[in-house]
């Protein structure tokens, strides 16, 4: 009877362990984009240089993350500011689950959702400080639905994010 319950136990801490296998940190803050090399079956990951000094490279998490099947439809998305790694996201948009969520809850920490709201309908984000990085989950409704948002910013690099969304904020202004 031991033999079962520990083989049970041990069975279910694998589970959670592979649950947060996702190492999307492929390349550290304030390395160049060239550092990134991804061994796989996909298309080289696609580079979009913005009109604020960014350049944001979009890799599918399925390259990232084999085996954390919870998250493929997932984006990640480097942004690189005078080509040094500046933010890290993990966009989700238009899925039917909280999985980011989920993932992030596990990874850095629980927080309070409103009782008796089911957590797909329960709008918000939430602001982790770990070490270096500030973490950020964001769950908000985009045009045609909603969209999870988890965003990974190495305090070093506040000023730079910053000033990146400063430009952005003087564009959408100018824009209205």
């Amino acid at each position: 009877m031991r033999k079962i319950l520990f083989i049970t136990i041990l069975f279910f801490l694998n589970l959670n362990v592979y649950s947060l296998a996702c190492d999307f940190k492929i390349s550290n803050f304030g390395d160049p984009k060239e550092k990134v090399k991804l061994n796989s079956e996909f298309p080289e990951p696609l580079l979009l240089p913005d009109r604020f000094g960014g350049e944001n490279l979009i890799i599918p998490i399925e390259e990232v993350c084999k085996t954390s099947k919870k998250l493929w439809g997932t984006k990640l998305i480097y942004l690189y500011v005078d080509n040094k790694l500046a933010r890290i996201q993990l966009y989700r948009p238009l899925m039917e689950d909280r999985n980011l969520m989920d993932f992030a809850m596990k990874k850095y920490g629980k927080f309070n959702l409103p009782e008796g709201m089911p957590k797909t309908r329960w709008r918000g984000n939430n602001i982790w400080d770990k070490n270096l990085e500030q973490i950020e989950y964001i769950a908000t409704d985009i045009h045609d639905g909603h969209v999870e948002i988890l965003e990974i910013i190495n305090k070093l690099y506040l000023p730079t994010i910053e000033k990146y969304n400063e430009k952005v904020g003087e564009w959408l202004d100018s824009q209205q």
